[in-house]
């Protein structure tokens, strides 16, 4: 079992480069997906169909299994092939980014090759978590090509009278009274 590094992003930080990165990707396959429609002649009911194919043409999206258990989520991904300096791990407060990539070259003492399908790997999967998470505590770990990543649950924010809960409550209420009496 080999330990994958896991970097964590506060989301409040809107000038990260993987964020940025994430973003650029992204944006390929939305222009990849424009494509495919355009080329189905731009009729509707295959919006995500498109969205899908072109995913798989810019990269390749590995089987997944979301698991919550004893106050944690587990996530694995298939992604056989790759070893653990080939994966980046990118905690969120309420998703998990992964991101893989490898390339085949071939050596010298490798003879003439005569048939090699081999070549540029690239893997991106985002997992959108269905509480908050403490980013802290996100570990990541890859074994026979199964890659484990553990988050803790944020803790539950814990409201006083005193605070945003209650200013919230008393705000709407100042907003009610005001419009009863603009009304009257």
């Amino acid at each position: 079992m080999n330990n994958v590094p896991v970097t964590k992003i506060e989301q409040s930080h809107g000038s990260c480069p993987f964020l940025q990165e994430t973003m650029d990707l992204l944006d390929k396959v939305r222009v990849r997906a424009l494509d495919l429609f355009e080329k189905r002649g731009g009729s509707h009911g295959g919006d995500l169909g498109d969205w899908l194919q072109a995913e798989r043409e810019v990269f390749h999206v590995p089987g997944a299994e979301l698991a919550e258990r004893d106050g944690e989520f587990v996530l694995q991904l298939a992604v056989p092939g790759f070893d653990a300096k080939d994966i980046r791990v990118v905690a969120l407060d309420d998703a998990v980014v992964v991101e893989a990539q490898s390339a085949h070259t071939h050596r010298n003492d490798s003879g003439a090759v005569h048939f090699c399908e081999f070549g540029e790997r690239r893997v991106f999967r985002r997992i959108p978590l269905p509480e908050l998470v403490n980013r802290d505590t996100v570990t990541a770990d890859l074994d026979k090509g199964i890659l484990r990543i553990r988050a803790a649950k944020a803790a539950p924010a814990v409201e006083s009278k005193s605070g945003t809960g209650a200013a919230l409550a008393l705000s709407a209420h100042q907003e009610k009274e005001k419009r009863s009496k603009a009304a009257a």
